[in-house]
């Protein structure tokens, strides 16, 4: 009876798990993958992981970016949390130093005393954004040594004053991005004769300019910001005019809120331009705004790739309504950044009017567009898709696709006209809902078909299996879902339907 019992007893007692130690897998990478991680995070989040264990307390002391992101209301805080990290750091080389807070007159020294810690490093990258409206009159004004630097290759500076005694000596510098600065045409002349090797230079709401000569061949991109900004800001003269000259550059970008007029000249390897502002409405300027926007198409009608967003469309809407048209251009892609509406198409007839070897066209409508001046003028929209055909568009890509009614006359008319489209790119996730009707139309020229963000959805399967039927010669269909990790709508497919 008592080996009974014991057997009975050991056959319901379930049997012990073996204990399994927990592995930290982190912990046991090499020093230089942990310090690239820690290079990701902000100074204050990456300090915070030397609680983690002894292996991880003096790592976040010798990381090669040092990202000061300012999560502080006061600035004193801000500024006692970066005098106690720079006292503890350990690192002999700094790749990125990021500072960012209201430099006051009282708080100036400390970040002189941080930069020279930074250069002492060797530093390559070096980003100043001191924000303040009190200090306008008054900004930080950028140390002398840093006038002369063998190591920087990327430099931003934002409300800082720059008034060297001396020669600029950037040879290194590649990037280079001032904000809310005031300049003059010598100014930036001595900034790039002191920088020979700078490819990319960002100038954002930049006072005192009235001429932009670039002559020099290293210099590849230019992007231009204004922005809206407050009358008290008194370098910002309503009025002027800024000529931009540079012959060796290739990519142009226009962007923000403008109070001046550019003049282009002299930019014959330009092959990127991108037009994405907007100027403040008044019904009184409108012819202005045309002939604005005109002088700046003429003198890129020889660029390869145009981008140009809601408001430039807008004003092309108004022009193409008044019988406007605009000139004549060599583009070969054109990216719409507008959200695509009724305002919009004149404004689409217009530039296809005049874009004779357009190849590929891309409708980005991430973000919805302004009708403040458009909608003054009523018209119906499907009179601007009309017969005039594409002769050379091959490529066709919309971003944010919801299948409006204007959406569904776009698509409809570039399937019937474009005669030899042979790719269509849809991103969006109600891309099939009420998308048959227009492919109704016979399909003689496309050949690849993608999908992005399926969802398997009935009218979304119904379409994809009438596409499949029905486009004469699609040779290759690819379909991204994130959400279907099983693939068992596979199986309404034949096999012989899908690559």
């Amino acid at each position: 009876m008592e080996e009974i019992a014991d057997s009975s007893h050991e056959s319901t007692t379930r049997p012990k798990r073996p204990r399994t130690c927990s592995v930290d897998r982190i912990s046991g990478l090499p020093d230089f993958v942990l310090h690239q991680i820690l290079s990701l995070l902000p100074m204050q989040e990456a300090v915070k992981t030397g609680v983690l264990s002894k292996r991880w307390e003096h790592l976040w002391a010798s990381v090669s970016d040092l990202d000061f992101i300012n999560s502080y209301v006061k600035a004193d805080s801000y500024v006692n949390f970066v005098n106690r990290t720079l006292v503890l750091y350990e690192g002999s080389k700094i790749r990125k130093f990021f500072v960012d807070f209201a430099c006051t007159d009282g708080l100036a020294s400390h970040l002189d005393s941080w930069i020279r810690f930074a250069v002492r490093r060797k530093v390559e990258e070096l980003d100043l954004f001191l924000f303040d409206h009190v200090s306008l009159d008054d900004p930080y004004e950028l140390p002398q040594h840093l006038y002369n630097n063998a190591y920087l290759t990327k430099l931003k500076l934002c409300f800082i004053h720059i008034r060297p005694r001396g020669l600029f000596s950037w040879r290194l510098l590649r990037s280079l991005s001032l904000s809310c600065i005031q300049l003059s045409d010598n100014l930036i002349q001595d900034i790039l004769s002191g920088s020979p090797s700078l490819e990319v230079l960002d100038l954002e709401l930049i006072g005192g300019l009235q001429h932009l000569n670039i002559t020099s061949p290293s210099l590849k991109k230019l992007i231009i910001h204004d922005g809206d900004v407050d009358d008290q800001y008194d370098f910002m003269n309503l009025d002027s005019v800024v000529k931009i000259s540079a012959p060796y550059l290739q990519s142009l970008a226009m962007l923000g809120g403008w109070y001046r007029r550019i003049r282009l000249t002299n930019l014959p390897c330009l092959v990127h331009a991108t037009l994405i502002f907007h100027i403040v409405y008044d019904p009184s300027d409108e012819d202005r705004y045309y002939d604005f926007l005109r002088e700046l198409l003429e003198k890129l009608h020889h660029v390869k790739d145009l981008t140009i967003g809601s408001w430039c469309m807008q004003v092309l809407s108004t022009s193409e309504l008044k019988i406007l048209p605009s000139p004549p251009s060599k583009r070969k892609s054109l990216i719409l950044d507008t959200y695509l509406d009724k305002w919009d198409l004149p404004g689409i007839a217009n530039l296809r009017r005049s874009s004779f070897d357009l190849e590929t066209l891309v409708v980005d409508m991430t973000f919805p567009s302004s009708t403040k001046f458009c909608a003054l003028y009523d018209f119906e929209g499907e009179n601007y898709w009309k017969s005039s055909l594409l002769h050379n568009l091959k490529t066709v890509k919309i971003v944010g696709f919801v299948a409006s009614h204007h959406e569904m006359d776009l698509v409809q008319f570039l399937l019937k006209h474009s005669m030899v489209l042979e790719k269509m790119d849809f991103d969006g996730e109600n891309y099939w809902k009420s998308a048959k009707p227009f492919f109704q139309c016979l399909l003689h020229n496309l050949k690849t078909d993608k999908i992005v963000s399926f969802i398997a959805g009935h009218d979304e399967m119904d379409l994809v299996q009438f596409m499949l039927k029905h486009v004469m010669v699609l040779e290759k269909m690819v379909i991204y879902s994130e959400r279907l990790p099983d693939l068992k709508w596979r199986k309404c497919f034949m096999p012989e339907e899908l690559l």
